[in-house]
Order: structure tokens, then C-alpha cells, then sequence
């Protein structure tokens, strides 16, 4: 899984840049107020100097992922440590903005957990309600094609992302629809870069975006509402829906890193 998701975060990666750039071209408001022509550009230190950080915190953490060195957890936590090292370094880290940043993340944190929490006491809802049984049997009973299958799949990820956490999506939908996924010889790799893909859309989202709430919280600035992000982050969510279109269409660019 690992492995098949390098190719579609290339391409999300890549259609996140041209969206940026056509935004900044066609609507610069949307994306700070001046055109491209306008900014000035950085020099060839300063951009080093921004992106060698993030890209060594990049590195030691998928590299050590995909190596075996590490397992998710401990990859985070030695993010975590590293971050904390260049802060050092860059001396941008001293004891006060040490203890505001724990109280933050701690803040942070807090309200995500309460998020997830509402959001697991839904679906739990949902599952003594026998919903997912209904719709399971329902969709059995119909023989869909592959087509609508699909359809009917990535529309309900969507819709669920509005109102649960990603984990909560997967743990409802991929039991509805894997015994109709498998029948048809279908990868499930890539049944499962699609699902986690869009799943992910739900976090950009309303009302239950929670990468959004986490971005309202981070930046701690009152001029910036929670509609303000969720409005920013909406071209986002459809340039992720267009890439999930293409990997449905298209198995091999999930599966050609595997062959």
C-alpha cells in the first residue's frame, strides 16, 4: 500500500501545483491579493533555506518507513524530534516558545480527539442501527456495474466525509463494498489507494473538515473564519476528486511502481 501510493501522491502533488498556478494566474485575489507578475521571486538561498528543512523532515520519515527502519509511529516520533533539532539550530527554539508550542499542540490535539470521538460515536450509531447491513444487501441485491459501483462508492465517501473522520469512512464503506469489489478480479490495492484517497477528501469538507479545523486552530488569527479555509480549501477537494477519477479509470498508475 505503501508503495502504490508514491505514484498518486506525484500526481496529486503535481495537480496541486498546476491548480495553484492557474489560481495565481487567472484569480490572484483568491490566492493572496497580487498576480504572479507582481511577487517578487526568491533567491536561490532563500528557497534553499525554506525547503532543505521540510525536506530532510521528509526524508527521515518516509525514507525510514520504506526502508523498514521504522514503523509509522516511531517514524512520526523521530519527525517530531528532528523538528524540534532544526528549530534548534535555525534558533528559532528557546524554552518559552518551547512551552507555548506544547500548550498549542496540546490544544490542537484536544479539540481533533473530541472531533474524532463525536464522529466514532456516529458510526458506531450507525452500525447498532443496521445501516450498513441495508445498504450492503441493497447494493448485493442490485448486480451494479463496475461503473456505478464506483459512483455509488466514491459519491458515499464524499458524502460521509461531511459528516465523519476518515477512519470511521473506511470502516463503513470498504466492508459494503468489498464483496462486490472482489468478485470482479480487482486489485485490492488499488481498491485501497482509491478508498483511502477518497476518504481524504472528507477532510477538506464541511461541517466535519477536520484538516481545516486544524488549520483555523494552528493559525490563531481572528480575521480568518472557518468559512475563510473551508472556501480555500474547496478547489483543493475537487483537484483530489479529479485525480481519484483518473486512478479509478486508470488501476496502473496505482499499480506500476508494484510490477
Amino acid at each position: 500500500m505503501f508503495l502504490a501510493g508514491v505514484i498518486p501522491g506525484i500526481l496529486l502533488a503535481i495537480a496541486y501545483v498546476v491548480a495553484i498556478f492557474l489560481m495565481g494566474r487567472l484569480t490572484p485575489s483568491y490566492v493572496g491579493g497580487r498576480s504572479a507578475d507582481e511577487m517578487e521571486w526568491m533567491s536561490p538561498m532563500e528557497i534553499a533555506d525554506k525547503t532543505l528543512p521540510t525536506l530532510v523532515l521528509i526524508v527521515a520519515v518516509l525514507g525510514g518507513i520504506y526502508t523498514g527502519w521504522l514503523t509509522p509511529v516511531e517514524a512520526g516520533a523521530t519527525g517530531s524530534l528532528l523538528g524540534l533539532i532544526i528549530a534548534v539550530f535555525r534558533k528559532k527554539l528557546t524554552l518559552k516558545t518551547l512551552w507555548h508550542a506544547l500548550l498549542e499542540t496540546g490544544h490542537i490535539t484536544a479539540s481533533i480527539l473530541f472531533l474524532i470521538t463525536a464522529a466514532s460515536i456516529y458510526s458506531r450509531m450507525l452500525g447498532l442501527a443496521g445501516l450498513p447491513n441495508e445498504l450492503g444487501d441493497l447494493l448485493t441485491d442490485t448486480r451494479l456495474t463496475f461503473f456505478w459501483i464506483m459512483f455509488i462508492y466514491v459519491l458515499l465517501m464524499i458524502f460521509l466525509g461531511t459528516i465523519l473522520d476518515t477512519a470511521s469512512i473506511i470502516l463503513i464503506v470498504v466492508p459494503l463494498f468489498l464483496p462486490l469489489v472482489e468478485p470482479m478480479g480487482l486489485s485490492l490495492v488499488w481498491f485501497g489507494i482509491v478508498t483511502v484517497v477518497g476518504a481524504e477528501i472528507g477532510l477538506l469538507t464541511p461541517p466535519l473538515g477536520i484538516s481545516c479545523f486544524v488549520i483555523k486552530a494552528t493559525l490563531n488569527d481572528p480575521r480568518i473564519s472557518l468559512k475563510d479555509v473551508f472556501i480555500g480549501a474547496f478547489p483543493f477537494a475537487l483537484v483530489m476528486l479529479v485525480v481519484l477519477i483518473a486512478l479509478i479509470r486508470w488501476p496502473s498508475l496505482s499499480l506500476a511502481i508494484l510490477n
